[in-house]
């Protein structure tokens, strides 16, 4: 019975199934004596009932501070009724926190009940009606739709596998919404299908389908076939009784009608409709559906400010921002993108009568954008969430740039520049950030999270490996699901999520700015650029021309492609129109004060090397250190407390390539046999370079220095291609301790561009877990002229102790002694640093401990060291490796 009944709750709960490990039921002692039943005293089950009726009925005696009225408990109930009851108060606490607009405590609190439930095998409370919908809409409300679609996805695999359909409807429905969201219409329709397959005809249920399908087809402009689903949902609704959902439902779809009538131009038919939709809403739900009620409002005010009724839209979207009541003390600040949208809109409204407000506003849409998009957890969502922001971010900027263009007070124009600096830094790197805390995070977790994150690198490096298609369906959705649990696990909900702090922002830049120049750029969807440069506590912003733009990336692809030739062919065509871009994109580099210029880049700057570009007859790596970073928001500068980091150094080098569609890297060897020489390193060669040994030694905290392939285009996204592959999937779910990583591989810098977060690429993923900085290259190395620059980057960085001055210094006495020919920047200009400028001081070696240890490494490896020796002795000869 006891394996019976275990099955049962198998069954009622998905998740044991699909994310977590399954319970097995008790066996008797090995001394053959039943164990005590272990039971809940009657005080705790009536403490229990007491706590449930109050988060039932007076949500008003909690709902500031939930955890101290669950933390009345005296104890954990232990048998089923008890733990049961224990859901059910979990569950009520967080639907009261919703009702109540605690949208962050609500969500925590459903996923406290939802590991709870699977921890204890629970077969009530029931999970598609109790958690997984109000979960899934707690998530699609934050944004997170990656998660939303998760757990929808579990839910109706729930109902399939118990061979119930009434709540499928709904779930298609819902997933219908999250689909519409993530900007999949073919998703939408084939969801609303499936949707309406389970529903008899004339079904109330199927409006809310219908509905979906209208706002799918107007999105696509099929306004024929909107109108017809619009009006079969209108139709549902006549001469039937209406209250609660229905209501809500059918004030939905006058919405959709008024929107409609709005695309036809009948404006008049469209302030009717919705003013329709409002009046039953307020009437019939006074103290409730304030969600559903701010689109309503939100709607309204659009029309009027189509009608340039600007008093009247503000008026609406100032009762937008009432009806979520947020915290007087932030009361421009909620996590909801309703709410972003509406202190847009009120900047919209303002812009021709008051700019101060205009400024204001648009400031605070840009803040709490950037404040709610911390909750999410999930990349695409974070990276769908990062491309609508641009859009906010078009509108501010363009207003700041006229208002900036027209002020004749410095002190005015200072303030505006500096506004400008701070929305488009807050509109970077946000996925980035989240990624950094979330990592920091793991060091201070338990065995389940080493455990889940152990088990995703093996299915990630598995996949890499896998080609046969319905195998890596299985991996992918095993990966999904402990993703998830992960997820859940790390009770992100529970962190304190503080609103982005200006004020420290502006003075960390404004002291940085003394010590160098620090530019900062914003290219925008409609093709307009910004770029805003800052030394010595000035701020300047300059407008950039779309035609620089629309001619870069032909630029970048023709001497930074695949080979050196076509500046070889003409060097001095090159030069000129490097020095043109040059004068274009760094319009205040004449007067810069500094020889550091720290470049936070954007769009297709990413791909640019600034420092080949030309300036006064030389490269501007001759003249200034450049430095990269993805968000201004993560620090300049790193000392460590002042006092830097010591540390050793791991050495990874794959030199043969046998079988693997990848030539062998002979010149490697001059890399090991420099680094070991002179360094106290740690060397991982050929088989010994694997995803294990690479795993384990980001997490050491030592200087890491890797030489082989790269790969950045494919199918499984990019990877480093050790004794076994390491993709960015990986990497994703290691926390790393490492100052410093030198990847001196091809294209560890390149990969999918990703509208404010930069690119996809290894470089991106190591910093996300906490490297302070990476060197890591655009395109193809040259494998020649790689040794020469490892050992003059070292070199240097015994002297500047920093990284990024350390490999501009590298290149400069490259330069200084290259012949022309050698001059070329395809050849020298595609490793760059970015991320946090550390201080490091990396273990010497003494020379007979050095010697000691390279004979060590020719052992190991055998045959290489006869190849060691002969590599030193060969003359130095121009050779390059075509991208990999």
């Amino acid at each position: 019975m006891a394996v019976l009944e275990k099955i049962s709750a198998i069954l009622g709960w998905l998740f044991l199934g699909s994310l977590f490990s399954c319970q097995y039921p008790a066996q008797l002692p090995s001394d053959g004596k039943i164990a005590d039943v272990p039971t809940d005293t009657f005080a705790l089950l009536d403490q229990l009932e007491t706590l449930g009726n109050i988060a039932y009925d007076h949500p008003e005696q909690f709902i500031h501070n939930p955890d101290s009225f669950l933390n009345q408990l005296t104890a954990k109930p232990v048998t089923a009724e008890g733990q049961e009851m224990y859901a059910w108060l979990l569950l009520n606490i967080g639907y009261a926190l919703r009702e109540n607009g605690n949208i962050l405590g609500s969500t925590r609190y459903y996923e406290m009940a939802i590991e709870y439930c699977t921890q204890h095998s629970l077969r009530e409370p029931d999970f598609v009606a109790y958690i997984a919908k109000p979960l899934g809409n707690l998530y699609t409300q934050i944004g997170d739709l990656q998660k939303a679609l998760h757990i929808h996805q579990l839910a109706i695999a729930h109902q399939k596998k118990l061979g119930t359909v009434q709540q499928l409807p709904a779930l298609y429905g819902n997933m219908a919404i999250i689909y519409q969201q993530a900007g999949l219409p073919d998703s939408v329709l084939l969801a609303c299908t499936h949707g309406l397959s389970h529903l008899r005809k004339n079904d109330i249920h199927a409006a809310l389908l219908y509905n979906t399908l209208a706002r799918t087809h107007q999105d696509l402009g099929n306004l024929d076939s909107a109108r017809h689903y619009n009006h079969m949902a209108l139709t549902l609704f006549s001469n039937r009784p209406l209250q609660e959902d229905t209501l809500i439902w059918y004030t939905a779809a006058l919405h959709q009608q008024s929107v409609l009538q709005i695309q036809d131009n009948q404006s008049v038919s469209a302030q009717r409709t919705i003013n329709r939709a409002i009046a039953l809403a307020e009437m019939h739900f006074p103290n409730t559906k304030q969600r559903e009620k701010a689109k309503y409002y939100y709607a309204r005010g659009n029309l009027h400010l189509l009608q340039q009724r600007f008093n009247q839209a503000r008026e609406d979207f100032q009762q937008v921002l009432h009806l979520f009541s947020p915290s007087p003390a932030t009361p421009h600040l909620f996590p909801d993108y309703t709410f972003t949208e509406a202190l847009w809109a009120t900047a919209r409204a303002y812009a021709n009568v008051q700019p101060d407000s205009t400024i204001y506003y648009y400031v605070k849409s840009i803040e709490n954008a950037y404040y709610t998009q911390q909750l999410i957890v999930s990349n695409q969502s974070h990276y769908q969430n990062s491309a609508w922001n641009r859009t906010l971010l078009s509108d501010a900027m363009a207003y700041l740039w006229q208002t900036y263009q027209q002020q004749h007070s410095e002190n005015i124009r200072q303030s505006l520049a500096t506004t400008m600096l701070w929305i488009t830094e807050l509109s970077k790197g946000r996925q980035l950030l989240q990624e950094i805390n979330r990592s920091n995070q793991w060091n201070d977790a338990d065995s389940l999270h080493a455990n889940l994150r152990g088990r995703l690198q093996f299915i990630f490096r598995t996949l890499a490996e896998e080609h046969d298609p319905g195998k890596k369906k299985e991996l992918e959705r095993e990966a999904d699901n402990l993703a998830y649990r992960l997820q859940l696990a790390e009770n992100h909900f529970a962190q304190s999520f503080s609103p982005p702090d200006f004020g420290a922002f502006h003075r960390h830049i404004t002291a940085s700015s003394e010590a160098m120049t620090i530019v900062s750029y914003f290219v925008s969807p409609t093709g307009d650029a910004y770029c805003t440069s800052i030394a010595n506590s000035q701020t300047e912003v300059f407008h950039l021309a779309p035609e620089i733009f629309a001619e870069l990336p032909n630029f970048v692809a023709t001497y930074f492609g695949e080979s050196p030739v076509a500046y070889e062919n003409d060097p001095n065509r090159y030069r000129d129109l490097a020095s043109q871009l040059a004068t274009q994109l760094l319009p205040a580099i004449s007067t810069a004060p500094h020889d550091r210029i720290v470049i936070s880049a954007d769009g297709p700057l990413l791909t640019l090397p600034f420092d080949a570009l030309f300036h006064r007859g030389h490269f501007i790596a001759q003249q200034k250190t450049v430095h990269y970073i993805y968000t201004l928001l993560l620090p300049i500068l790193d000392d460590a407390g002042g006092e830097g980091y010591r540390t050793g150094m791991s050495v990874f080098a794959q030199t043969h390539y046998q079988d693997r569609g990848l030539p062998d890297l002979p010149f490697v060897a001059t890399e090991i046999d420099y680094l070991t020489r002179h360094f106290q390193t740690t060397c991982y060669l050929d088989t010994a370079a694997n995803d294990h040994s690479f795993s384990h030694a980001l997490t050491e905290g030592k200087l890491i220095h890797l030489a082989a392939h790269a790969v950045a285009d494919s199918e499984n996204g990019p990877y480093i291609a050790l004794n076994q592959p390491v993709t960015l999937n990986q990497i994703r779910y290691i926390p790393a301790a490492s100052p410093l990583i030198f990847l001196a591989a091809c294209e560890t810098a390149s990969g999918n561009l990703l509208p404010g977060e930069g690119m996809e690429s290894l470089n991106k993923a190591l910093l996300s877990k906490g490297i302070k900085g990476v060197i890591a290259s655009y395109w193809a190395i040259d494998d020649a002229t790689a040794p020469l620059l490892t050992r003059l980057f070292y070199e240097a960085l015994a002297e500047a102790r920093r990284p990024s001055l350390a490999l501009a210094t590298a290149k400069r006495r490259y330069l200084a002694s290259a012949p022309a020919a050698a001059q070329n920047p395809w050849y020298w200009s595609s490793l760059q640093f970015t991320g946090t400028d550390t201080i490091l001081y990396p273990d010497q070696r003494r020379p007979v401990v050095g010697t000691l240890l390279v004979l060590s490494c020719i052992v190991a490896v055998g045959g290489i060291g006869w190849w060691l020796s002969k590599a030193t002795k060969r003359p130095f000869h121009r050779k390059h490796q075509k991208a990999d």
